[in-house]
């Protein structure tokens, strides 16, 4: 799970309706598109601040066209080379990797041309392997988290392939329950016909509104993953959102919110299983 050139971590969003934030990842089926975050980008990169502000050294990898990652971790789309020039053109990962205003933290950017991807890659000989190869080439990283796409392309086999362990955000809603079927179905799939292993390091509970609705869904969900839920349940809470539209760290934006606690604590949780600390 950890390796000696780090942990890689892939983010699935859960087929749910509404799930974690904003394309189909937020709402989840429904592709409201950039204008609201995904609480797997989310996910992803509140965990990465956390984790670089932990001492380790984090790559962020977007391979989602709509680039939510790279826009909240550094405020533009303007970057020259990206991920897209990386799987595409053959530009070397090193490269594209940019420093962003957490230090310790790092983001491969993706770019609206990741949207062609699929096709491009289509024929290509290898094409599901193609992010494992360059990120090989990337040795200095203690955590590399890839946040993928809504939908299950090529990009997202390749992030699948490229991942030692998967990471599950699930929205306490009311799809929720379906989502994990389909899920887990997809996985088994790809398990199968690309002989991968994809062990689940962790399920991160999101948008828990403190309603019976998200009790009961969470309770079914502790019951179907069992110790893979993590403790920590992500609140909906207006300041994780505030601070991604102010291009902030949310730890520095609003330290005190239930946001930040929660983000906290879950970092914790990831260092204490990945690390054993």
């Amino acid at each position: 799970m950890r390796t000696r050139n780090g942990w890689r971590a892939g983010y699935i969003e859960r087929c749910t309706s509404g799930s974690e934030g904003g394309s189909v990842k937020p709402d989840l089926a429904t592709e409201q598109g950039a204008r609201f975050l995904p609480y797997k980008t989310t996910t992803t990169v509140n965990l990465g601040y956390g984790l670089a502000r932990a001492g380790r050294r984090v790559l962020i990898v977007d391979t989602d066209a709509q680039s939510n990652s790279t826009y909240s971790l550094l405020g533009n789309l303007d970057q020259e080379i990206t991920l897209f020039d990386v799987l595409i053109n053959g530009a070397k990962m090193a490269d594209a990797i940019v420093e962003t205003g957490q230090k310790g933290l790092y983001v491969a950017p993706s770019s609206i041309n990741l949207s062609a991807a699929d096709l491009l890659m289509a024929s290509a000989p290898g094409r599901e392997r193609k992010l494992a190869r360059a990120l090989n080439q990337v040795k200095d990283f203690d955590y590399v988290l890839i946040d993928t796409p809504p939908n299950l392309g090529v990009l997202t086999v390749n992030a699948f392939m490229a991942c030692t362990d998967v990471m599950i955000p699930i929205a306490l809603t009311t799809y929720a329950l379906i989502g994990i079927s389909i899920l887990e179905t997809t996985m088994e799939e790809l398990r199968e016909n690309l002989d991968v292993t994809l062990p689940v390091f962790g399920v991160v509970a999101n948008l828990d509104d403190h309603t019976r609705l998200s009790a009961d869904v969470l309770s079914a969900v502790r019951q179907h993953f069992g110790n893979l839920v993590f403790d920590t349940v992500i609140p909906r809470n207006i300041k994780v959102e505030e601070a991604h539209n102010q291009i902030a760290c949310l730890y520095d934006y609003a330290p005190n919110s239930t946001g930040a606690q929660a983000y906290t604590k879950l970092v914790k949780e990831v260092l204490h299983r990945a690390e054993g600390i």
